[in-house]
């Protein structure tokens, strides 16, 4: 009878430290990895399974040396007695291994993957370090400045007359008095012209100097003045008339409108509302 003998779990553990030693049990692994796994026990046991389930189990096992065959059979018969692999275990039988490294457990995290995310979370607060020096130095120098969305309407005009206040005087060639008329009647019928006209108001220049005059001549004719003196002929001054003072002016016509502004931000020169 022969017997073949597997290698047991420390032996098999003790192969994968050696690159000659994993390819006699067809076990893909670089260095880093088969040394991760000879340092967990629980991954190189998963591992050993793995092996025992695969043709290259028996083809790197060395045989052992024969024994004597036991008599426990009649002549003839010949028995075979061979200690074969365990079986794989199921974890083994249901996910075979890849030439990777068995999964880790949750609280297992690469180190390629820790520094990874250090380098990330760097990144991250480089920009938003960068982000906030930006922010801050555009508040900082922004210009302010007033808008102007509607300009301002200016004010405007209308001509129109009005009243001084003051009358202007003319002096027409309707002489007041008739020829023969009694002296003291002429007298007071240009007199009457005078009151009408002239009195009580106020006079414009032009019309100021008629009414002198007018006047003067009316002393004039009282010291000529006598009992039974008629108007023998007529002079040159004639009936008066009164018109007001028209003059002319500018008056608003109540239009003007400021200008519509709002306070404007200019950030970083091209930011907001720039001029």
């Amino acid at each position: 009878m022969i017997l073949i003998m597997a290698l047991s779990f420390e032996e098999f553990r003790a192969s994968l430290v050696s690159a000659d030693g994993r390819g006699r049990l067809g076990i893909q692994l670089t260095d880093a990895e088969a040394q991760q796994v000879h340092a967990d026990p629980a991954s190189a046991q998963s591992w050993y399974a793995y092996w025992l389930s695969t043709p290259a189990a028996a083809a790197a096992v060395p045989a052992a040396p024969q024994v004597p065959p036991v008599p426990t059979a009649p002549a003839g018969d010949h028995d075979l007695t061979r200690i074969m692999p365990a079986a794989p275990v199921a974890y083994a039988a249901a996910s075979p291994y890849p030439s990777a490294l068995p999964p880790t457990s949750a609280a297992e995290t690469p180190k390629k993957k820790n520094v990874g995310l250090w380098v990330s979370l760097s990144i991250l607060g480089a920009l938003l370090l960068i982000a906030a020096i930006v922010v801050v130095f555009a508040f900082s120098t922004a210009r302010h400045w007033t808008k102007v969305d509607v300009p301002e309407k200016p004010e405007t005009f209308h001509s129109e007359e009005f009243e001084t206040g003051r009358f202007d005087v003319a002096m027409d060639t309707v002489n007041p008095c008739v020829v023969d008329q009694d002296w003291t009647d002429c007298i007071n019928a240009m007199q009457a012209q005078y009151d009408a006209n002239c009195a009580g108001v106020e006079l414009t220049e032009s019309a100021t100097s008629l009414c002198a005059d007018y006047l003067s001549a009316i002393d004039e004719m009282r010291a000529l003045d006598e009992p039974g003196s008629y108007v023998a002929t007529l002079g040159d001054y004639g009936s008066l008339s009164r018109t007001a003072e028209i003059d002319t002016r500018e008056v608003s016509n109540n239009d003007q409108q400021d200008a519509v502004t709002h306070e404007a931000v200019c950030y970083l020169g091209f930011l907001g509302e720039c001029e």
